[in-house]
């Protein structure tokens, strides 16, 4: 038995709790604006690898502040589904401008869009939102290099045949 009036001063009153207005609906599939915020990597419980597990909040919309979570399988002794999760990261990390990484923390706070996706229920599981995959905002991953200008670049010059201007392979026609 636990005597929970030291912790309410008196009897716990159930009415006295305020309704739980958090939405935890699956939200539609589409694209959305987010962040990582939180990121820690676990060993599997069947012992065959290493996962990653992100917590991703959305930023922007009518869902902000909504969690959505990712587990990638960085270290797998399946080889796709370690592919897999390494594909799903480098995904990430070109998204958010990250270089090289070193610590998951290093892509926390940095915006990305995410296209999230309904997994249907299946055996004991229910349905649930799954990410697909990551992708910069504005559809160009920021870069810690610049892009080479065309100064750097040699111009392409056409073949030509010697002596003439025609190409060494002419175009068939029908």
């Amino acid at each position: 038995m636990a005597d929970l009036a030291q912790y309410f001063g008196e009897d716990f009153d159930p009415n006295a709790v305020p309704e739980d207005d958090r939405n935890f609906e699956l939200l539609p599939a589409g694209d959305y604006h987010m962040q990582v915020i939180e990121s820690e990597v676990v060993a599997l419980k069947s012992g065959n690898g290493d996962m990653l597990k992100l917590t991703l909040e959305i930023i922007e919309g009518p869902a902000a502040n909504r969690k959505v979570w990712d587990n990638l399988n960085i270290r797998h002794t399946n080889a796709q589904a370690q592919g897999i999760a390494q594909r799903a990261l480098a995904d990430l990390c070109l998204a958010v401008g990250v270089q090289g990484l070193r610590d998951s923390e290093d892509l926390h706070f940095k915006p990305f869009v995410a296209t999230v996706k309904i997994d249907p229920a299946k055996g004991e599981y229910q349905a649930q939102n799954r990410i697909k995959k990551y992708k910069p905002r504005g559809g160009v991953a920021p870069s810690a290099r610049p892009a080479p200008t065309a100064a750097a670049r040699p111009a392409a010059q056409p073949a030509q045949a010697a002596g003439g201007t025609r190409a060494p392979w002419p175009r068939k026609t029908a």
